[in-house]
């Protein structure tokens, strides 16, 4: 059990998600204490892969963009200070090999192979997308080897609930506005049999009265 103090259910709510963001910042060697990436790019707009970028910026990454094929959730990005890019666009291709720390957070596969051109010399890439067990990507050793990239992934979280819930005390409330709907729990299965993915949905919560 943790204490959340004062901090509201809706929020505190935030803390798992979060850890296993952090877990993955650690995989990737960016921590407290430690330098941080210049720049950094996330691949998914959806609520964990915005949630991993704005931890990006938390640590002081000085430029973390956010690439997703919906221009909606690209708006929302900007609105949360993130710089978006439109995935297949002429402005993400000319930021091939651009990035000190590129960051999976679609579980695609084809995401995770393309994600390795965008990485900088020298630079990092996170798988923490959850692709299928039998997904297969193609990559060139040499590549990785002449560039000198590091290729890291992570699952889960590790023992950093509390360091989330700090970080949550901490934030403005930029990462609560990721809750995009809060709901009684007798709303469930209807919420989910007429949501029809909309781009506007992020993190849904639903409550039990008790």
């Amino acid at each position: 059990l943790h204490d959340i103090g004062d901090l509201a259910f809706a929020t505190a709510a935030l803390a798992e998600p979060l850890a296993c963001v952090l877990n993955g910042l650690s995989a990737a060697g960016i921590e407290p204490g430690a330098r941080v990436p210049g720049t950094a790019l996330v691949f998914g707009a959806g609520p964990i892969g915005l949630l991993l970028a704005l931890s990006l910026k938390a640590r002081e990454v000085a430029s973390v963009a956010v690439a997703d094929i919906s221009e909606q959730r690209l708006a929302f990005a900007e609105a949360l200070g993130l710089v978006p890019l439109l995935s297949g666009s002429q402005a993400l291709a000319a930021r091939t090999k651009g990035f000190d720390f590129v960051a999976d957070a679609t579980g695609v596969a084809r995401v995770v192979e393309a994600m390795i051109g965008f990485t900088a010399d020298g630079g990092t890439g996170l798988v923490f997308g959850v692709c299928a067990p039998d997904a297969r990507i193609w990559v060139a050793p040499f590549e990785i080897f002449r560039r000198q990239i590091r290729l890291v992934g992570s699952h889960s979280l590790n023992r950093n609930i509390p360091q989330a819930l700090d970080i949550l005390r901490r934030d403005d409330g930029t990462m609560a506005r990721l809750v995009s709907h809060r709901l009684p729990l007798a709303e469930l299965l209807p919420f989910f049999a007429k949501s029809g993915g909309d781009p506007a949905t992020m993190k849904v919560q639903f409550s039990a009265d008790i």
